[in-house]
């Protein structure tokens, strides 16, 4: 069995996992204003059938995601969604957990929305991006999807990214940091995320959406996390005086 294969949840229709999965990377801005792969491509990539993949785009259309045509594929419709800036500075504290990394892809490519939108960019830009697994007590953790302008993170060594966390690799590199703003919501994992947390991508997991501002309140870096369902969040306070949240840093 694929690793994609053994992220669904075969109580739930595989027709309907593949649209949600589609209809999350479109919202995301992945495919902004660009042509989806066609039905055998998509198949393949799920490893699911064509009539399932059919069945998907199928939906997409009739739910105004995208619109097929003959001769023109099946083109992406929608506009991806941008959210507001988010809230008050974020302060950490305590000491670290001493995760493990693996790193599962780090490379040049289209970046989610909102990250674009972090960087002052169009959708559609290139950022570079890097996804590791984090583990703790040799458990899987956490996925976190780190995002950053192409010149910082083409900086990073491999073995940075295989054993540090992002703000040891800021720090010797001389990238100062000086406040996180965060978000928090409960959605479902994407299919890359699923696999390498050993669940379904029909289970709820909660993620924590990230800028991070250097001095000049510049952000240097957009981060995504979604956490494992069996693991818990941080404990926060709010400093009803100055308006900021802190933290603990096992998030």
């Amino acid at each position: 069995m694929s690793l994609v294969a053994s992220a669904f949840d075969h109580t739930v229709p595989l027709h309907h996992q593949v649209y949600v999965q589609l209809r999350r990377e479109i919202a995301d801005g992945l495919w902004p204003g660009s042509t989806l792969p066609g039905e055998t491509e998509l198949a393949a990539r799920f490893g699911v059938s064509v009539i399932t993949s059919r069945a998907a785009l199928a939906r997409l259309v009739a739910d105004g995601w995208v619109a097929r045509g003959r001769g023109r594929g099946t083109r992406v419709i929608v506009e991806p969604e941008t959210r507001p800036a988010p809230g008050p500075p974020l302060v950490p504290t305590g000491r670290r957990r001493p995760y493990r990394y693996r790193v599962l892809d780090a490379a040049v490519g289209t970046a989610p929305a909102d990250a674009c939108r972090a960087f002052g960019m169009p959708t559609g830009s290139a950022l570079w991006q890097c996804r590791r697994l984090r583990t703790f007590e040799g458990r899987p953790h956490s996925v976190t999807h780190n995002v950053q302008r192409v010149e910082q993170g083409q900086r990073h060594s491999e073995r940075r990214l295989a054993t540090l966390p992002m703000t040891a690799i800021f720090a010797a590199e001389g990238v100062e940091v000086a406040s996180l703003r965060r978000r928090v919501q409960a959605t479902h994992a994407p299919v890359g995320v699923a696999e390498h947390l050993g669940i379904t991508l029909s289970d709820p997991v909660l993620v924590a959406t990230f800028t991070v501002h250097g001095a000049d309140e510049d952000v240097v870096e957009w981060v995504r996390i979604h956490l494992h369902p069996h693991e818990a969040g941080p404990d926060e306070e709010l400093d009803l005086r100055t308006g900021a949240w802190s933290a603990d840093t096992r998030w």
